[in-house]
């Protein structure tokens, strides 16, 4: 089995991306069929497709992957210059951009931890003004076999189409198939859907965080899903990663219970 680097034809940020890889990285052309351009490096495969990523199935890839990265565009209202990663997944009750509610995809979190750290190297590096953060676990595809993460370019088309940001994003997509860190794994919990203190975490402790699940996740709180953030995550996990002061005291008492009825560590951050 491969890594898979996955763009989609649809999305502007991804085909910048993609370009840097072929371009900057050494990615080079294989063949095109069934509605796929691949390119390959190192036996890492880079996958151009022509429908949008969110709803995939392990059927749309025509490989088997040990890991999946997509990359993709990133896009929020505050219109700020964004470098990101995340685990995809529907930690509630709605599954409107793909995959099923209340699931979870596989994630590894060394892989994650390597695509975060290689945009926060690489945007000092290139002089990017961009912020660089994980995201909550959020969106589509739920259903692939294999672990995946999402490294995201935000947040307009301006940033989409900057070839310094689509350089970084490339460095760390590749970076996350080819080199995941030795860390120690872990699941989020509190906080926004951008996570400062837990990219903090990972930036600067020997913690790999996958599936983070913020403070809006206790609006419908389901056990069963923090249960899964911990089974889904590659390897095994077993520690929690709390922002403590962003849970409300009662978030914090059903999480709490749960954890230990789970028998997971607790960490404050």
């Amino acid at each position: 089995m491969t890594v898979l680097i996955l763009a989609s034809r649809t999305d502007p940020a991804a085909m910048n991306i993609a370009e840097k890889l072929v371009t900057n990285f050494g990615f080079r052309s294989q063949l095109e069929s069934e509605g796929k351009a691949v390119f390959e490096k190192d036996g890492i495969l880079l996958l151009e497709i022509n429908h949008e990523i969110l709803s995939i199935s392990d059927s749309d890839l025509g490989y088997q992957a040990e890991a999946i990265i997509c990359v993709s565009h990133h896009k929020s209202e505050s219109g700020r210059p964004t470098l990101t990663a995340h685990a995809p997944g529907n930690t509630g009750c709605n599954a409107h951009h793909g995959g099923k509610a209340r699931t979870l995809a596989w994630v590894d979190c060394r892989r994650l931890k390597s695509a975060l750290i290689e945009l926060s190297n690489s945007a000092v590096q290139l002089g990017l003004e961009y912020a660089v953060s994980l995201e909550a676990t959020h969106h589509g595809p739920t259903e692939l076999g294999t672990s995946i993460l999402f490294v995201e370019i935000g947040s307009t088309e301006q940033q989409w189409l900057d070839p310094r940001a689509g350089e970084a994003a490339a460095s760390a997509a590749l970076r996350a198939a080819t080199e995941p860190k030795k860390a120690k794994p872990a699941v989020g919990f509190g906080g926004g859907h951008y996570s400062p203190k837990h990219t903090s975490a990972v930036l600067r402790t020997d913690n790999a965080v996958g599936h983070i699940l913020p403070e809006y996740f206790f609006n419908e709180y389901d056990p069963l899903v923090v249960k899964q953030a911990f089974e889904k995550t590659v390897g095994g996990c077993r520690t929690a990663l709390i922002d403590w002061k962003g849970l409300k005291s009662n978030a914090r008492k059903k999480l709490i219970s749960t954890l230990e009825s789970l028998d997971i560590d607790l960490l404050r951050i």
